[in-house]
């Protein structure tokens, strides 16, 4: 009796472990996109596929899945793309009040990095971990910003460093590095950056390439100056021994339109002898930046109490006004004060929205580019603002999208919903390149519109488990509909989504589908290659 009990209780958990053998079989995927349209993200022409994902991880892909998931989603006549990364965002701005960055997330964009333009937070490790705890939707990463490391050691004065800051700075480049950021950024358009020598920031950035880091520039101009700073954007690269890149590549000013042909001949012929050099944009043609940049550097320098000293006196003021008509005629403000608008003012939310010349008609002035000078200079001196300005051509920005060295990147924050007045590109910048520039201009096939999205930024950050649609990468997916994706915001109105996403999917897990953000929260910190080195 005992051994028939035995053998009996024996063919019993036998039969448990098949059964449990048997369901593991039938139900391997966590989620299977059944059907859909494939576009890998390395440029290859779509293909008819299913994809399989197991936990965070791409399991299988294959013209046909039949293996039991949790659940399936039918993706029939919908595209199938790698999640969109974006490397240049201000993200800070706002990603710890609204975690999921519903702006991004619900065109696509599964990876979002901060720190460019040579502003980033410092110490990076206290940053980073705060946005952790945070719990986000996409993922997140860093640059350590140069400006922030010159502004720390020496603070915004015009000089050149000596050698004991200069050892400063690399420290700080070196401990960034070490905190998990990926490269080095510069603004050397901004104070203090704009102070920086090129062979101070040559030192910085051999700190970072001997760390396995890259470096991004906002140009030191991009008007009347900008063929010699794509020059010296690639020399950093050439002389710090690391790939470099021209951050948001644009051609400001009337007088300077055209001027793209010669800047992508800069970079090709600095790619052909050996110069990893590459180019990111947003599809605009307005920036947007703070006001105070209409104003000469030498006015900026020491902050904004010296800058106020500066403008009360008589003298100086005039100088300032002067230099800020300028940039109204023939840089940032395309000729025009009307061309310059403000998008979020703390000291008067009122102007949101408003443009120059209007906001110097409320003030009893004509719009006249003199008095638009004036109706600056006094918003700078009562606290500043952040403007959109309108002084770039269409035809350079067809012409920069389409060279194949170009990626796509935002530029653009993480906004609360209905607050102040930000540039559209925070909440269209990937769904237009999809809407205008693939669909309705037909400058792109949508296979390159989307490496320009996935596998080149990828590529460029050092991602090398995200950007493509393989087995074994992680599950960073983007699910939409070519012919009705679209961005809807404005420049009036930018608070608008975008439209035509059915699912977006981070490490596995679906954060936005059927219109609307869901409760996970899957982002992960993305570390440099240096992290804890």
């Amino acid at each position: 009796m005992r051994r028939t009990g035995f053998g009996l209780l024996v063919l019993i958990l036998l039969a448990s472990v098949a059964l449990v053998g048997r369901a593991q079989r039938e139900s391997r995927y966590d989620l299977v996109l059944r059907g859909g349209r494939v576009v890998d993200g390395t440029g290859s022409p779509w293909m008819k596929a299913d994809v399989a994902i197991t936990g965070d991880t791409i399991a299988a892909i294959g013209p046909r899945i039949d293996a039991a998931a949790d659940r399936v989603v039918d993706a029939t006549g919908l595209v199938v793309s790698p999640g969109f990364i974006d490397i240049h965002t201000h993200a800070r701005r706002g990603i710890f009040d609204v975690p999921t960055a519903d702006n991004y997330t619900r065109q696509g964009v599964t990876t979002i990095y901060e720190g460019p333009d040579g502003s980033s937070p410092l110490p990076i490790k206290a940053f980073l971990d705060r946005v952790a705890a945070r719990k986000i939707s996409p993922n997140f990463g860093t640059f350590v910003g140069q400006g922030s490391a010159r502004e720390q050691v020496i603070g915004s004065v015009d000089r050149k460093a000596t050698p004991a800051e200069l050892e400063k700075m690399r420290d700080l480049v070196r401990q960034g590095m070490r905190d998990g950021a990926v490269g080095l950024s510069t603004g050397l358009f901004y104070v203090p950056g704009i102070f920086t020598p090129t062979e101070e920031v040559v030192e910085l950035a051999k700190v970072a390439a001997a760390m396995g880091g890259i470096h991004v520039s906002h140009m030191r101009n991009e008007a009347a100056g900008v063929l010699d700073s794509v020059r010296e954007t690639i020399a950093i690269g050439e002389l710090g021994g690391l790939p470099t890149q021209v951050t948001h590549h644009k051609i400001i000013g009337v007088k300077n339109w055209g001027q793209s042909v010669a800047s992508l001949e800069l970079v090709r012929s600095a790619r052909a002898r050996g110069v990893d050099v590459t180019i990111d944009q947003y599809p605009y043609t307005a920036s947007a930046t703070a006001i105070d940049v209409l104003l000469p550097p030498w006015a900026l320098e020491g902050g904004q109490a010296e800058t106020v000293k500066r403008l009360k006196d008589p003298a100086q003021r005039a100088r300032i006004k002067a230099t800020i008509a300028d940039n109204i005629r023939f840089d940032r403000g395309g000729g025009d004060p009307k061309n310059i608008a403000v998008s979020s003012c703390r000291w008067d939310p009122s102007l949101a929205g408003k443009n120059l010349a209007g906001i110097t008609r409320e003030r009893g002035l004509e719009p006249t580019i003199e008095n638009a000078a004036e109706t600056a200079m006094f918003i700078v001196e009562r606290g500043g603002a952040s403007g959109i300005f309108h002084a770039i051509d269409g035809r350079d920005l067809e012409r920069i999208i389409v060279c194949p060295s170009t990626m796509i990147a935002s530029d653009g924050e993480v906004p609360i919903f209905g607050k102040a007045s930000p540039h559209p590109r925070s909440y269209g910048t990937f769904a237009r390149v999809l809407a205008v520039y693939v669909r309705e201009k037909g400058l792109l096939t949508l296979e390159e519109g989307v490496r320009k999205m996935t596998s080149l930024p990828a590529w460029r950050l050092g991602l090398h488990d995200r950007g493509i649609l393989r087995p074994g990468m992680k599950a960073d997916i983007a699910v939409f509909d070519a012919a009705r994706v679209k961005d809807t915001a404005t420049f009036d109105n930018p608070h608008q989504y975008a439209e035509g996403f059915t699912h977006v999917i981070v490490n596995g897990e679906v954060i936005y589908e059927k219109g609307a953000m869901t409760a996970a929260r899957p982002g992960r910190i993305l570390y440099g290659p240096a992290y804890g080195k």
